[in-house]
């Protein structure tokens, strides 16, 4: 048998929530009564929550601004870390062009003589026996003139200029002859160019020659230019040929000193 409602009985259900919602509007007209009849007691009351609010407040506040200070320290940090690994590259790129000008020119305090050339491509880059230079006519630089390596090494002559550029020919250019002397005794003989920095010549096959032998160029006095790797001898023949070693790696060059020769008139 189903239980009946009376409107009374429904009226009554909603107490517990009047009871609540009572109690806000009484603590509302509280408020409202203390800051119009005692506004002074309503500081006090309400003091305590306004301090904590604002102290909520400052700590928040505290707390962005720790993180934003420590975002900025550490932007600030790698980029100190990143100009650091910028100088050193730069230090080491300064050590190692001081290393390789002293090996070319030595300790000398006094200008050297020539032209100082960086070598913007060698082989395989450039083709076999060829260097490019980074100094051409602006600098003095001209066709014919001789270039050196580490500690006067001749290795051979511009070939062409451009203002800003040069090409040398490097006296072991396939086929290049040039003129020079093997020894103490000064045999002389002609150097036949085959490549890579290679020579070979040939001599009277009972020339007292060894390996080992030095081998030189004319250029202001006998300047050497490789030695004698291998000799090679046919009974048949009266000669003896010579394979010569370079003394620098034409694979290997970075600086060389170009001959400055006064222009024309």
């Amino acid at each position: 048998m189903k239980k009946r409602f009376s409107p009374r009985h429904n009226i009554l259900l909603p107490r517990k929530s009047w009871g609540i919602g009572g109690a806000v509007l009484a603590l509302a007209a509280l408020v409202v009564l203390l800051r119009f009849v005692a506004p002074d007691a309503l500081v006090a009351v309400a003091r305590p929550a306004w301090s904590f609010g604002a102290g909520v407040g400052s700590g928040l506040n505290a707390l962005s601004d720790l993180f934003r200070d420590g975002a900025s320290r550490e932007a600030e940090r790698r980029r100190l870390v990143e100009e650091t690994a910028t100088l050193s590259a730069e230090n080491t790129i300064l050590a190692e062009r001081v290393r390789d000008l002293e090996g070319l020119l030595g300790t000398r305090s006094s200008a050297p003589e020539g032209i100082v050339a960086g070598v913007l491509a060698r082989p395989p880059v450039a083709p076999y026996d060829i260097l490019i230079t980074d100094q051409g006519s602006k600098a003095g630089v001209s066709v014919g003139a001789s270039v050196r390596g580490a500690g006067g090494i001749p290795l051979g002559t511009v070939e062409s200029v451009t203002e800003d550029a040069s090409r040398v020919t490097l006296y072991s250019a396939p086929s290049r002859r040039t003129e020079g002397w093997i020894g103490a005794s000064r045999i002389p003989v002609t150097l036949i160019g085959e490549g890579a920095g290679v020579f070979s010549a040939s001599v009277p096959r009972d020339a007292a020659i060894v390996a080992g032998d030095a081998v030189l160029i004319p250029g202001g006095g006998a300047l050497p230019i490789g030695s004698i790797e291998t000799i090679e001898t046919d009974p048949s023949s009266p000669l003896a040929t010579l394979f010569i070693r370079p003394l620098v790696n034409p694979f290997s060059i970075i600086w060389v000193t170009i001959e400055k020769r006064e222009p024309l008139p």
